[in-house]
């Protein structure tokens, strides 16, 4: 946040504060003269307050884009992608503030910051979930508020996924052989040679906890994740765990990838928003036809006048995922959306 965090980490209530400086192509130097103004002037306001305020002679388009791809800016203006797309447009009024000043002529008509003309912001620029956390990884190094794999918890959530903090916890004796059902994103493959002259594959993958690195053996397994690896692709993965004498976690051996795609096209969801009252329905209407032309259940539970709430299908020819839930969300708030997998009838005997 450009208006909580210092130039360095903090500790803030028991936890920690990411540090401004330590965000990619940004630099410990510009953000402490950037601290130190926000300490003088007190909090930024606006972009505007902002830009009438700094220096730009010690920010560039790229520190901007940083700091709006990480969320500083959250707070004084939430779109993201625009302030992102804005960087130079701030730039150019940072730079006629501090004309301004260095000529005098705020001192002479006493110009402010609420009096200079305002940022103009695309108005069509908006991001897509992914979008966002390429925009967070780019400025952090790493994912940070959300991973790729978060997009389809609803799915991980049916096939009882253990992430690699779950993973890292369990009790997996000497010389046991336990399995289990992780989801990742493989961000690199390689090949290897044992010292008995086998052939391996030894994968990076993360997920939203963390990191890890897992081998590959079988011939299926080592050429779908030679395949994800260079697509970036997140999957389903059946692996095998064990534990040698000495290892803090257990090791992890993949069996067999399946690519998240090809289990949301198989599976059959549905989504149940909650409405805070009936006039969002028709602000939903927007949003809603693009995401015709799948087999998902769409329903709506809306409050009503004289108490109590109706449940109302919208229809069962949606395609949902946690793109439309995200967008759904913004009109509904936070919290609104459930989406989760639709499991079959159950078939009862008949005597």
């Amino acid at each position: 946040d450009i208006n909580a965090s210092e130039a360095h980490f903090t500790v803030e209530n028991g936890a920690v504060r990411y540090a401004l400086g330590a965000l990619k192509g940004v630099g410990e130097r510009a953000m402490e003269d950037l601290i130190q103004e926000r300490k003088q002037g007190g909090s930024f306001r606006s972009l505007e307050d902002l830009a009438a305020r700094i220096d730009p002679r010690l920010l560039n388009r790229r520190q901007l884009e940083s700091l709006a791809g990480a969320g500083a800016f959250d707070l004084i203006k939430p779109d993201r992608a625009a302030v992102f797309a804005a960087a130079e447009t701030i730039l150019a009024h940072a730079a006629s503030a501090h004309d301004q000043r260095t000529s005098g002529q705020a001192a002479l008509f006493g110009a402010s910051a609420a009096e200079l003309p305002p940022i103009r912001l695309p108005r069509d620029t908006s991001w897509t979930l992914a979008q966002r956390m390429a925009a967070e990884r780019e400025a952090f190094g790493f994912y940070f508020s959300a991973h790729p794999v978060d997009a389809s918890r609803h799915l991980l959530a049916a096939h009882k996924v253990k992430s690699f903090a779950e993973i890292a916890e369990m009790s997996v004796g000497e010389g046991e052989r336990v399995g289990a059902t992780m989801a990742g994103l493989v961000e690199e493959a390689r090949w290897r040679t044992s010292a008995k002259g086998r052939r391996y594959m030894m994968a990076t993958i993360s997920d939203s906890s963390g990191q890890f690195v897992a081998t590959a053996f079988d011939d299926e397994a080592t050429t779908t994740l030679e395949g994800a690896a260079k697509a970036g692709l997140c999957g389903l993965l059946t692996v095998e765990l064990d534990r040698r004498a000495g290892d803090e976690t257990p090791r992890v051996t993949i069996k067999k990838f399946q690519p998240l795609t090809d289990l949301a096209n198989r599976a059959r969801l549905q989504m149940t928003v909650r409405l805070p009252d009936a006039h969002a329905a028709n602000r939903l209407v927007r949003e809603l036809p693009e995401a015709r032309g799948g087999n998902g259940l769409l329903r709506f539970i809306i409050p009503m006048t004289s108490g109590g709430e109706a449940v109302v299908v919208v229809g069962r020819d949606f395609a949902l995922d946690a793109e439309l839930a995200m967008r759904i969300e913004r009109i509904t708030g936070e919290g609104s959306v459930d989406l989760s997998v639709l499991e079959p009838p159950k078939l009862a005997l008949v005597g």
